[in-house]
Order: C-alpha cells, then structure tokens, then sequence
C-alpha cells in the first residue's frame, strides 16, 4: 500500500511537472486595462483600453514598433509626391486576413470611406480630412467614390490630400486608420466583432469574451510576421477597481497593470521599484461641460467652476505619480510645441476663489439661489477622489453638485449624447500632435462632446491643417488654443503620465509616449 501511495505521489509529481512545462512552452500574457471596451471595432471604438486590443488585432499601412515608433505596417514601402499630396503604399506580398482570404488595396479603400460614412459614427473621422473631400463625404455633400483614395492595383493604395499634412502618416498608424474584412461587416453588421464572426489582419484574433472579466487572444497563424511572435495567447483583463487591480500584479495573475491606486505610490516605490514605470503621456484628464445647456451657456459660470479648481494641491496630494496640473489642452509631452495655458495659471488660489464668487454672483447664483448640476463620473476609485474633491471645491462657491456614479460604458453614450451635465473624461492622442487634441473642439466635430463652438478657433484649426508650413501650423494651433483656454469650454485637470506595473519576466517592454506596447514584440519569460 505505501508502495502504491508512493507511486500515486510520483505520478501527481510528474502530472504537475508536465503541466508547468506544457504552460512554460505556451507563451501567455496577462495584461490588466481599466475596463471593459465598449466596442473591439477600431472605426467605433475609443478610449485607451481599447487601442490596446485593437492594435493586437488589426495591422494598418503604418503601425508602431517595440519602441513606439512609426514604422510600416501592412505596407512594406511608400512614395511622397513632391507636392505633398499624393500617398502612394505598396502592400506587403501576400497579405490575408485571418480567415485566409487575401487581404487587397481595395480593403483599405473600403475601410477609408467607411470611417467617413457618417452611419459608421467613427469618433475620429477628422483626423483624416486632409484626403481630398473626406470631410465633404462625412458631411454627405459629396460621394464616397469621389473620397482621394483609390486602389491603383491589388497591391498598390493610393491617398491624395487636399492639402498637405505633416501628420498624415502618424494618423496612418492610428487605429481609425486600419482595415477591416467588408464581406464580415456587411454580413452581421455590428455583431461582425463577435468571436464567432470576427476576422481580423493583425498579430492575433480574438477567442473569447467574457463581459467585464475577459478577453482572450490567440496568435494569428495567418499574420505574415507570425514566425517572430512569440507570445501564443493574450489575456484582458478589464478591472476597474484599481486595489484588485495591484493585489492582481503582485499575486502575478497580471504580467502588467496599466494603473494602481495613487495612494500605494509609496509603497509600491518601496517594494516594486524595478516593476515601476512612469512616463510622460500623450493623454489629458479633463471634465467636459455641456456648452448649449444652460446655465454653462454663461462663460461666467464655466469660469467659476474651472478657475477655483486647486489643479497642484489635488496632483500633489491625491494623484502623486508623475502627472502634471493642466493649464492647458494640449499636453507638455507633444514634441516641437508649446501649450497656449488659460490666464488663471499662476494666480493665487485665494484669489482664484474670490473672483469665481464674483462672477457666479454676476451670473445670478447666491446662496438662496445656488448653483445646481450633476457631476457624472465612472466606477473607478481614482475619478471618485476626483469628483468627492471638486464638488467640495465648488462647495465654497454655494455650488451643489450631485455625485452621479456610473460605469463607463453609460458614461460614455450620455456624454455622446449630450445627456449630461458636467462629467469626467479623458483623451489619449494616438499620434504627437497638438492638432490631435484641437481638432476635437472643431464645431460640429462628432468628438465634440462639449459642443464648443467659436468661429475663430474653427479657423485657426483650419489653416493648421491645411499648412505644411510647421512654424505657421504651430502658431495658429497655439493661437487656438488660447481661444479653448480662455473659453473654458473644458474643465482641464492634469496631463497624464504612464503608470504602469511591469514584471521584470516581461521583456520587450518600453516606455513611450503614446504608452502603445503591441503583444507581438513581448515576451514573457516566468520563472517555474
């Protein structure tokens, strides 16, 4: 008997042996992100959550590399015209989606007037109205056939601009830009994302989803770099509560999280230094405001709210992980520019207070008639802080603003909608722009949530987009940021920075700042 138990404990010893070594052959990475994304369409999608994904699933022209840099993509080469108005891509041999079936000129055709049909809702449609009547196509004064991009052979896209455009190829690289399978689109519609339908271009191509708790990768035999990706199976794991999201990182159950409490920064930089990365960011945390709803159809009153905001006590003492206090739009970590900050940088929070007592008074706002409005946040802990101290910043004003929690995928379609009064956002840009985060304030702009609207600032915009002439490009995106700042269209609070949790057995990991770290260059190297 004590012969046969022996042999039984042998034999589990060798099962479990086995099963490391079968898990150890197949490369897996746990990846955290902060929450479920609302959709894994690159055209309708947004949010940083889900470029990640996206990115893993779809290849476009132009893509990143390890180190986040422009590289090409699903084209192995391209010609400028010497005017600057004409893209000409050649398309790597042999190209297929997922599914085997070729993948053609005409896919990104396809996919580039499908961002512009205003039935698509694509979030960021203008970044592509440098192509020649883009825009007059998303506005239906023109048809989509008349849209400057072509297909010149099965191999070959070609792009005309209306004017040049100096970003054209890092919007190229942005996941509005990528292509997507028409015949799986046409077929269901907007259920064509379901694993069961999905076909994909990319590095990987998705298995599984599991709402709110996860989604699951496979590599994509069909990719034609596929023999140097090494990790077979990507695992999301949507977890907005930032706590979980730590106990997740250091139980190793997550290989990397994109964000931790605030609060654990001082431990964590005592006990996971070598895990902690902080980084500058293309990215802005900011409160939108509805523009066309009254009162905020008074500057006063958006002035008020935003002016006796204490933007460097609350990054010092809720939020002391490399963020910067926003005076400005645009962030510091754009290259080759300077934001336009509002005039209320600088000036004394006292002061500061005082004045946006004043102007609420001047609006018609006193203590029998005090300013009301719902604060609209998502389930996370850090925008909670946020919201919890600036309603009781705004309580010093006479200002009471009801606390409205939701998840993020309501916050998102009110905000879209309009149903809203004050709420929480964020941008992270995809390309280093400045125009990257203007263009959102253009009128009429279906990214526009705000509903700004300002004549000069329209034209500003324009002639920045419409210039090849960087310097002249620079000072009109400056002068238009001026204009945003000192309209208090937005209610800036700080400029991102990446804060990311990365096991050292993750290799291949590299800070940028469009914080895009593509599955297909890590390796997960886990200790047995």
């Amino acid at each position: 008997m004590i012969a046969r138990r022996t042999l039984l404990l042998a034999g589990t010893s060798c099962a479990l042996s086995f099963a490391a070594h079968a898990a150890q052959a197949k490369m897996v990475f746990n990846r955290g992100t902060a929450s479920d994304p609302d959709s894994l369409d690159p055209h309708v999608s947004g949010g940083n959550s889900a470029a990640a994904l996206i990115y893993d699933l779809y290849l476009g022209l132009m893509t990143v590399d390890g180190k986040g840099e422009i590289v090409p993509g699903a084209a192995e080469s391209h010609t400028v015209s010497t005017d600057g108005l004409t893209y000409t891509f050649k398309l790597r041999p042999n190209l297929t989606w997922s599914d085997g079936s070729p993948l053609t000129a005409e896919d990104f055709v396809y996919s580039a007037r499908r961002v512009q049909d205003p039935e698509t809702l694509a979030r960021y449609a203008q970044w592509f109205w440098s192509i020649k009547n883009a825009e007059a196509v998303h506005s239906k004064t023109a048809a989509a056939e008349t849209m400057g991009v072509k297909a010149v052979d099965a191999r070959t896209v070609q792009f005309t601009l209306s004017s040049p455009s100096p970003v054209f190829l890092e919007t190229l690289a942005s996941f509005q830009a990528l292509p997507v399978p028409r015949k799986v689109v046409e077929k269901f519609g907007r259920a064509w994302t379901d694993p069961a339908n999905i076909v994909t271009n990319g590095a990987y191509t998705l298995k599984e989803r599991v709402p709110q708790t996860r989604i699951t990768l496979v590599k994509n035999p069909k990719f034609y770099d596929a023999a140097n990706v090494k990790i077979e199976e990507v695992n999301y794991f949507p977890t907005e509560n930032l706590g979980t999201v730590l106990n997740r990182f250091r139980a190793k159950e997550l290989d990397i999280a994109l964000n931790f409490p605030p609060d654990q920064i001082d431990f964590i930089r005592q006990n996971l230094a070598k895990e902690l990365h902080i980084a500058p960011s293309l990215g802005i945390y900011y409160f939108v405001i509805n523009n066309t709803k009254p009162p905020f159809t008074d500057i006063r009153v958006r002035k008020a709210l935003s002016m006796v905001i204490d933007r460097d006590g609350m990054v010092q003492k809720l939020f002391n992980t490399g963020v910067t206090p926003a005076y400005s739009f645009v962030p510091p970590a754009v290259p080759g520019y300077t934001a336009s900050k509002a005039s209320i940088a600088g000036q004394p929070q006292a002061a500061r207070v005082a004045e946006a007592k004043k102007l609420l008074a001047e609006a018609g706002f006193s203590p029998a008639n005090p300013l009301k409005f719902k604060l609209t946040f998502n389930t996370l802990e850090e925008d909670r802080k946020m919201a919890v101290a600036l309603a009781a910043m705004w309580r010093a004003l006479g200002v009471e603003a009801e606390l409205v929690n939701v998840e993020f995928r309501d916050l998102q379609r009110q905000v879209r909608t309009g149903n809203y009064d004050v709420a929480r956002y964020a941008y992270f840009a995809p390309f280093a722009d400045a125009g990257a985060f203007l263009n959102l304030l253009r009128t009429g702009d279906i990214s526009n949530v705000s509903k700004f609207a300002n004549a000069e600032f329209d034209k500003l915009m324009n002639e920045a987009n419409t210039t090849a002439d960087q310097p002249k490009r620079v000072a009109a995106m400056q002068a238009a940021e001026k204009i945003l700042m000192e309209s208090y269209a937005v209610i800036p609070i700080y400029h991102y920075a990446g804060r990311r949790l990365v096991h050292q057995y993750v290799k291949g990991w590299t800070d940028n700042v469009r914080n895009v770290n593509l599955s297909r260059y890590i390796a997960v190297e886990r200790p047995l």
